[in-house]
């Protein structure tokens, strides 16, 4: 099973994700920016991009790779990663409902006040080279998706499980997620 989580660009995912690795037996993470990343020397040079996620090939990857440590590994695979375009995260989903993978997804929503205090006060960043270069790093790429982020609420709330985390801090919202997995179990 996939347990994706989807969210603001700096909202706390990743965090929730290396929660969840320490929470539930037989996790493994997996962060699809990092197929991002291994494709921007790529395929920079081939189309520019504002973001390497309207680039067909990362999301075809992130289907194969989601779908390979799935089969390898047989445990839950937690993919911390923001998807704002709906025909995107149809790619996604779709690709993976074929290949017969279940996925759970989870939408971390934080009020605006709560996701630039986030952004504010983090001190580490994972910015790729396209988001450097384009977006003036980390926290600047965060604050001009912020709201791509909140016109893609409306179908995210339609397709994923929103979690309001505005007062919660990360343990609290991976011990929702786990529960939320443990009631839908077989």
């Amino acid at each position: 099973m996939i347990v994706w989580l989807n969210g603001p660009f700096g909202g706390g995912k990743t965090t929730t994700a290396a929660e969840l690795d320490t929470l539930l037996p037989d996790v493994v993470v997996f962060d699809p920016e990092k197929m991002g990343e291994a494709i921007v020397p790529t395929l920079s040079g081939v189309e520019t991009v504002g973001d390497f996620q309207d680039w067909r090939p990362w999301r075809e990857l992130v289907v194969a790779a989601l779908t390979s440590l799935d089969r390898y590994t047989g445990r839950t695979v937690v993919a911390p990663q923001t998807v704002v375009v709906e025909q995107y995260w149809d790619e996604i989903t779709s690709g993976l409902a074929a290949a017969s993978v279940d996925v759970r997804a989870f939408t971390l929503d934080c009020t605006p006040a709560e996701h630039e205090r986030r952004i504010a006060n983090d001190t580490v960043t994972s910015a790729t080279l396209e988001e450097i270069k384009i977006h003036d790093g980390d926290v600047g790429w965060r604050r001009h998706r912020a709201a791509d982020y909140r016109a893609a609420l409306p179908w995210l709330t339609t397709r994923t499980e929103v979690i309001e985390t505005t007062l919660l801090r990360p343990a609290e919202v991976a011990r929702e997620i786990a529960t939320r997995l443990a009631h839908s179990a077989p």
